[in-house]
């Protein structure tokens, strides 16, 4: 069995008041990019970048990674309440790590959210929370199919039932593959799906992993707005070297999958 707990997914906001622009000017690379490069480093690790448009009430985006994996610095002149966005898509975070990995240059997650949100009084927007589960034995289907019939629960950070309605299987009758717990609009909202199933297709990024192991979920949390707001805070006021036990703790502490007490009487 190995279990393995990261940040899959991450977005960052810097707030224009507290930038010195005037010290970036560079005819080539916008000063928006040249300050989030100071932190991230992005020029030392990818050899090419792209000028695209932004979205969401961004203008303008300049992206690295290409097609193996996006990661965009977005803004907008006009709009400098917005702020300067950070986009690390799962695959852009994860090219992003492995090259520098290969130029020796250590990532170190708690201090580039620290950094942001101290020095440049930013925070953090979006965070995606995945646990993986290799090895265990049991299936997305399985999970499902408990839930429906009241063998187990999903209970909310108060302790209360989750209602069923609130869960939504993706699959067919037979084989439950994506579970989700929430509403996407929301600012927290739990995916868990079958993760060797994704890689076992010819484009899968670890499907070495996934033809060696006998089943592998994916349990991912996703938090949005106030809530994600709140994580990039807490990260930064950790005391301790290793996040990823305190992660886990905040989606489990929102979701926790228990027997229904009916199935543990009847025992």
């Amino acid at each position: 069995m190995k279990s393995d707990i990261k940040i899959d997914q991450i977005r960052l906001n810097i707030p224009y008041e507290n930038l010195n622009m005037e010290k970036f000017i560079n005819n080539e690379i916008p000063e928006e990019v040249v300050v989030v490069d100071g932190i991230f480093h992005f020029f030392k690790i990818f050899d090419t970048y792209s000028r695209s448009y932004g979205h969401n009430g961004y203008t303008d985006s300049f992206e690295f990674g290409g097609d193996n994996g996006r990661i965009s610095v977005m803004y907008n002149k006009s709009r400098k309440d917005m702020g300067i966005l950070i986009d690390f898509t799962a695959t852009g975070k994860s090219l992003y790590e492995n090259l520098a990995q290969l130029y020796g240059i250590k990532i170190d997650w708690k201090a580039l959210i620290s950094i942001v949100c101290s020095q440049y009084s930013g925070h953090v927007s979006r965070v995606d929370i995945a646990t993986d589960l290799i090895d265990y034995g049991f299936s997305v289907n399985t999970i499902s199919q408990s839930l429906q019939q009241g063998k187990y629960v999903f209970l909310n950070m108060i302790g209360n039932r989750i209602d069923r309605k609130r869960y939504k299987a993706i699959g067919d009758m037979d084989n439950v593959q994506t579970l989700y717990v929430g509403s996407r609009k929301s600012d927290a909202f739990l995916r868990i799906y079958d993760k060797k199933v994704e890689q076992l297709r010819a484009d899968g990024m670890y499907r070495s992993i996934a033809l060696s192991c006998n089943d592998w979920i994916r349990v991912e949390a996703e938090f949005k707005h106030r809530l994600a707001k709140k994580i990039g805070q807490l990260i930064t006021n950790y005391e301790g070297d290793n996040i990823y036990p305190y992660l886990l703790s905040c989606v489990l502490e929102r979701w926790s999958l228990v027997i229904e007490e009916k199935e543990i009487n009847a025992k």
